[in-house]
């Protein structure tokens, strides 16, 4: 099992990182740059619908998005995933079988527990290999219990549809995201934080683009998305200040 890292001591990304991403969405503003289209199947729009419908159980469980997305978008758990995700539909469970993590798919409240397990142990471990806490953790363990991160969850699951739309919009876009421009979780996080997600989707639902299905619009939504980080959130230099402190609100109008 793979430790979370904390995301509040996440290592920021590295300036060629960001120099790269910038490269990659650049192309809308700058015409003498050329970004390789990347063809998307059905099979990763499934993907993108199974994160969406992780990111609404986590909400449904009781987790604000802006705690969750966070823990989970920079966790090397979810870089486990990545993984999965990124493979072809024939290859996925055969993948899934010899990372043992089967039970990840099939109910989305296990791998929410997962990862807050990992990281209530992790956090109260004094190891330095937090690997092998991990493992001696799990040898001692009796039977599976929640983590304390867990305890005082609603015991009502949450249905406000406005909170669960949003969470599985989220999800979906970010995974959407890197299968987009075959980035990490990590690193699609690094350029698009929750509260310029949360932002972003305020102001699609004020617009046209709010009524029409995000299997439909998700490319159009990404595009102003990443329209906004090259001319707004990064600025000309993917390493420089933003230009525009104040234009997430307006990034989906």
């Amino acid at each position: 099992m793979i430790a979370s890292r904390n995301p509040a001591k996440s290592r920021p990304l590295s300036d060629n990182v960001k120099r790269l991403m910038w490269l990659a969405r650049a192309a809308p503003v700058n015409p003498r740059l050329i970004a390789e289209a990347r063809d998307i199947t059905d099979h990763d729009l499934d993907c993108c619908k199974m994160q969406g419908e992780l990111f609404m159980e986590a909400m449904s469980m009781g987790l604000s998005m802006e705690a969750f997305a966070p823990n989970y978008m920079t966790s090397k758990l979810a870089s486990l995933i990545d993984v999965s995700f990124a493979c072809t539909e024939e290859d996925v469970d055969e993948v899934i079988k010899n990372l043992h993590i089967p039970f990840l798919f099939k109910e989305p409240s296990c791998l929410v527990e997962a990862l807050y397990w990992i990281d209530d142990i992790v956090s109260r471990s004094q190891e330095e290999n937090k690997s092998l806490a991990l493992t001696k953790a799990l040898s001692e363990m009796d039977k599976p219990t929640l983590p304390a991160a867990l305890a005082v969850l609603p015991s009502e699951p949450i249905r406000d549809i406005s909170k669960l739309s949003y969470a599985y919009w989220l999800g979906y876009v970010y995974r959407y995201e890197c299968v987009l421009h075959e980035e990490s979780s990590r690193m699609v996080y690094g350029a698009f934080d929750e509260k310029t997600m949360r932002e972003a989707y305020a102001s699609l639902i004020r617009s046209p683009l709010g009524e029409v299905d995000l299997k439909d619009s998700v490319a159009e939504i990404c595009r102003r998305l990443d329209k906004h980080l090259v001319e707004n959130i990064w600025g000309n230099k993917p390493w420089g200040k933003p230009i525009h402190t104040d234009q997430a609100a307006y990034v989906l109008s």
